[in-house]
């Protein structure tokens, strides 16, 4: 049993970063109960069991009914912490906002994900991970420089965006557990990029980042932090900071002493050599002679090359359910176990299962029909 045993959270519906959240909660081993579609709309494909959807008892309900509120209140009154991601104000049209959820449960955390956040001039704008990039201030900062910047895969506003979610809503779990009192947890995504950006705010207040891009210590601007081509085309990742490893990197590239490499007009210099010198030989002829050296260089793997990698093997950082390989559930815990892989059946409906535990009567839910459209679970972002 995990170290979150115990909690019960009610998610409602939703993608990216409340389902990352509901995976998070999930794999921790909380009972997480998301209410699906009864259809999925005809432009969502439904993201695999064993991926941002695992872990869940699904409960397929239509929102704008009147039997979908009344279940999904129900649920509310009998768990520890909601999670939903819809637009502001959408799940208060709907009848399961906080005020709607809280009345019978007065120790309820209510948890809540959009792109803006529930107040300001764009709260109800529509957007994705670029969007809420570029307005955090860190868009602009990711790339080489002369270049445009170079949006990520959307890691960094579901995945920020949701482990704010996750804690932020455990944090109040706990807090309501000492107050009796429960509360609404406010999260963006927008402010998820901008709280991972702390460090290279720190460095702007100490004078030590430039707002050109490409041209910081960890921004690709810096010689000893940044990616090279070996001989065989194939990339190495290079993160020599600290002066004991940039003198195993000078040894084992068999590179003399220069100029003052944190002299930013030394950096042309030291890229040129250090560029020739990682021509002579092949990525993994690198990776051998660097494990060796201690000298901070390691491979640029693709996914599939990752989960083959002796380290991650070892340490088992992925995982394969079935036919499908994911990052294994993370972090480790000595004494309680995360919820392993694969232990939600693919495509399982537990409706009436879920219902009958939470002595919820199903009268006229299973049977009523659709109010058509997206079934009032349309995310935010």
């Amino acid at each position: 049993m995990g170290p979150l045993h115990g909690l019960r959270v009610l998610e409602l519906g939703g993608r990216g970063p409340v389902r990352f959240s509901g995976m998070l909660l999930a794999d921790l081993g909380a009972e997480v109960i998301s209410i699906c579609r009864p259809r999925p709309a005809d432009d969502i494909t439904p993201l695999g069991d064993a991926g941002l959807g695992r872990g869940r008892r699904r409960v397929s309900l239509d929102l704008r009914t009147h039997a979908g509120r009344r279940v999904v209140l129900a649920i509310a009154s009998r768990v520890d912490a909601v999670i939903e991601g819809f637009l502001p104000e959408v799940a208060e049209s709907l009848g399961v906002g906080p005020a709607d959820c809280m009345a019978a449960n007065p120790r309820l955390v209510y948890g809540r994900i959009t792109g803006w956040g529930q107040t300001g001039p764009l709260a109800n704008q529509p957007g994705h991970d670029i969007n809420f990039l570029a307005v955090s201030g860190v868009l602009a900062h990711l790339g080489r420089a002369g270049t445009l910047p170079a949006p990520p895969m959307n890691l960094l506003a579901d995945g920020g965006g949701a482990m704010l979610l996750t804690l932020g809503v455990t944090a109040a779990v706990l807090e309501a557990r000492a107050s009796g009192m429960g509360q609404v947890v406010d999260t963006s995504m927008l402010e998820g990029h901008a709280l991972l950006s702390t460090m290279s705010h720190e460095m702007r207040n100490e004078g030590r980042w430039n707002e050109d891009r490409g041209s910081n210590l960890n921004d690709s601007g810096a010689p000893f932090y940044d990616v090279y081509p070996a001989s065989d085309g194939r990339l190495v990742a290079v993160g020599a900071v600290e002066e004991r490893y940039w003198k195993f990197l000078l040894a084992l590239l068999d590179i003399g002493d220069g100029p003052d490499r944190w002299d930013r007009a030394t950096w042309p210099w030291w890229r040129e050599r250090l560029g020739a010198a990682f021509a002579q030989r092949t990525q993994s002829e690198w990776s051998e002679h660097a494990e060796a050296a201690g000298a901070c260089i390691s491979p640029v793997l693709t996914g599939a090359e990752a989960a083959d990698h002796p380290h991650n093997r070892e340490r088992g950082v992925f995982t394969r359910a079935g036919d499908d390989l994911l990052p294994s559930p993370a972090p480790r815990f000595s004494r309680t176990a995360l919820r392993p892989l694969g232990t939600t059946a693919r495509g399982s409906d537990q409706t009436r299962q879920v219902l009958a535990e939470l002595e919820i009567d199903e009268t006229g839910i299973l049977d009523e029909p659709s109010a058509g459209g997206r079934n009032g679970l349309e995310p935010a972002q």
